[in-house]
């Protein structure tokens, strides 16, 4: 899967906010019932960029338009952990088990601190697991398992680190000069997909 161009810097500080799935039914008497559709959150990102060459901005362009506006889906990594941003992130979805699969990427790079979880219960690094640094899709690091999960097993994880975000462009159709606008003035907003 594509990764959002890196090189190019946004403003600080990058909007990233956790969307929770939560459906709320206020009954008859006014209580409010509440169903958690998801375990965990997605993140949808808004990027403002101050000041951007005319090749920078070709690029940022180039990638919208290659991903046909809001139809492919990408990664996009918070582009400075501890600049305005958090670095420790937890309950993150990694995957699901499949008895078979021993590797899987984590939803961050340059990890540290990382604490993986199957089906909630904590993994001892070394005896479980060991953490890959990078070579996962993206550049992601990965979790290798002693032993693959079993099927249908969630796995998680918390970790220190750039958090890497599946996402999408929110608008589908944006002519080159309103993209431009909404970049410098508005910022770009990217919509967090469930999943890794």
């Amino acid at each position: 899967m594509a990764t959002f161009p890196t090189t190019i810097l946004p403003l600080y500080p990058v909007t990233i906010e956790p969307v929770w799935d939560t459906v709320i039914h206020q009954t008859d008497g006014g209580a409010e019932q509440c169903r958690q559709k998801s375990l965990y959150a997605r993140f949808d990102v808004t990027l403002k960029y101050g000041w951007l060459s005319a090749s920078d901005a070709q690029t940022i362009w180039d990638f919208y338009q290659a991903r046909k506006g809001a139809f492919e889906a990408f990664y996009f990594y918070d582009p400075a952990p501890g600049i305005g941003a958090l670095t420790s992130h937890e309950n993150l979805y990694v995957d699901t088990g499949d008895g078979v699969t021993e590797v899987f990427d984590l939803p961050g790079k340059s990890t540290s601190s990382q604490t993986i979880y199957v089906d909630g219960h904590t993994q001892t690094l070394t005896t479980d697991y060991v953490i890959l640094t990078g070579g996962g899709d993206g550049d992601a690091d990965r979790v290798d398992f002693v032993s693959a999960p079993a099927l249908g097993t969630a796995i998680s994880c918390d970790f220190t680190g750039s958090l890497r975000i599946k996402c999408r462009f929110a608008e589908d159709r944006l002519s080159k000069e309103l993209f431009m606008t909404v970049l410098f003035n508005y910022g770009i907003q990217l919509k967090g997909l469930a999943g890794n």
